[in-house]
């Protein structure tokens, strides 16, 4: 995930926000487009589990996988496990202890988007590099700020307050891009990933879901 965050131009944030395109901000896209596989690959990961114990076994590897990717900084993969672990089609064929629901609970206030993520922000604000930050929120505040307010004040004059804020923005990404983490590669766990390629969509999803655990008829 840190390879893919280094890549990114500061440019490119600005480019994606008015226009996303791999054209102008390839390196962007390529960040988002692992973000979405790597949540779908571990939303797969469950559901293709066929007997009840291995759907809850993966799903407790998962999560003890995601609270260590907090601890490490890394909030973008941390987020995108989160989503895959909070996906409706994989919640609800899956039985917690209350100890791994304590777990969940605990990422889930990290993650919440109430307040503007208001916890999220504050987790990235005090975090030491080496980190990755989860862009979407970085994105979503340029989105604001760029398309909220006008380049110019009703005087003529440049919106000085708009340009530092926007720079105040993505310097959270600069700060993630400086401090490598120190973590010798593992051959065997990247080919077992697979550039987490090999998932399901989310109708194959939703199938399966129902498959396991079939809806209540009304």
């Amino acid at each position: 995930k840190q390879w893919y965050q280094r890549r990114v131009r500061v440019c490119e944030l600005l480019k994606y926000v008015k226009a996303p395109s791999e054209n102008t901000s390839p390196n962007m896209c390529a960040f988002v487009n692992h973000f979405n596989s790597v949540s779908f690959w571990a939303s797969s990961l469950v559901l293709r589990r066929e007997s009840k114990d291995e759907r809850q076994r993966v799903y407790r590897r998962l999560l003890s996988v995601m609270e260590h990717l907090i601890k490490l900084n890394n909030f973008s993969s941390a987020f995108a496990l989160f989503a895959a672990l909070c996906k409706t089609a994989v919640r609800r064929v899956v039985n917690l202890s209350n100890k791994h629901e304590k777990i969940l609970e605990t990422s889930q206030t990290l993650m919440d988007s109430s307040n503007s993520f208001k916890n999220l922000r504050s987790a990235l604000k005090s975090a030491t590099p080496p980190l990755i930050a989860y862009l979407g929120l970085c994105m979503a505040d340029l989105t604001f700020l760029i398309h909220g307010n006008p380049d110019l004040l009703e005087s003529g004059h440049i919106n000085f307050t708009k340009r530092h804020l926007t720079y105040s923005f993505m310097n959270v990404v600069r700060k993630s891009q400086h401090v490598p983490y120190n973590i010798p590669p593992r051959p065997d766990i990247i080919a077992f990933f697979g550039n987490f390629s090999d998932y399901l969509e989310e109708e194959e999803m939703w199938r399966r879901s129902e498959a396991i655990k079939p809806r209540k008829k009304k």
